[in-house]
């Protein structure tokens, strides 16, 4: 049930289907965050997810990584694989490793965007026979289980195993945590949205507009080159 009486709604990362998105912001004036895809009936603002992904391999890849891989949130959904930006991240990873000339060295563990879900990600990824160098984690907040994992291992980061993030949150910069993260500039998303919602509000008219921002990496000292063989 829409409330009508509401002026506006800004929708961080939605999971509504796209055509349940469209009725709401038929129904009151609309900005998604977060989320990409176009519509005729709301404005969004997104993140250069797939962009920030590159900078994440290319930043590995410039240490000297070889083995890197990719802890993303297990999607089926087409809507969501085709707007949401775990997906988005993870169809980032794969191009940039295929760029690096790494395409034989993908690798994914699919679980969750969750601390649990980077923790068993991390554990899969380290029982493989030949482990990877680095893990790139879809979120912080996967960043931080993986970290778990490893500790548990008796591995050491960066020493044994790099490890980096996205989002940049507050945690990351905590100096026992020093996580290497995607900037994906939060700020500028919020007052870009705030903006296009004030001129949906006033002209409902109007074409919608989709903001695109671009992230920055944030390094860290939870990466740095590989451990010598």
């Amino acid at each position: 049930m829409i409330d009508r009486s509401m002026d506006g709604l800004i929708l961080i990362a939605p999971i509504s289907t796209r055509a349940h998105l469209d009725h709401v912001a038929a129904t009151v004036p609309t900005v998604v965050v977060g989320r990409h895809g176009r519509s005729r009936a709301y404005d969004s603002v997104a993140d250069d997810d797939f962009a920030g992904a590159a900078l994440v391999v290319d930043h590995l890849v410039d240490l000297g990584h070889t083995r890197i891989a990719h802890i993303e949130h297990h999607e089926t959904d087409r809507d969501c694989l085709a707007e949401m930006p775990n997906a988005i991240r993870a169809a980032g990873y794969q191009q940039a490793m295929r760029a690096q000339g790494l395409a034989d060295e993908i690798d994914i563990a699919s679980t969750s965007y969750s601390q649990e879900g980077g923790y068993l990600g991390a554990q899969q990824l380290l029982a493989r026979p030949v482990r990877p160098t680095a893990i790139f984690a879809g979120a912080d907040i996967v960043a931080m289980g993986a970290l778990d994992a490893i500790a548990e291992a008796s591995l050491r980061v960066p020493e044994d195993v790099s490890v980096a993030g996205y989002d940049n949150t507050t945690f990351a910069a905590f100096r026992p945590i020093s996580l290497t993260s995607v900037d994906q500039a939060g700020h500028q998303i919020g007052a870009n949205a705030a903006r296009l919602l004030l001129d949906r509000i006033a002209d409902r008219q109007r074409p919608a507009a989709q903001v695109r921002l671009s992230p920055t990496l944030v390094v860290r000292r939870t990466t740095a080159p590989p451990p010598a063989r």
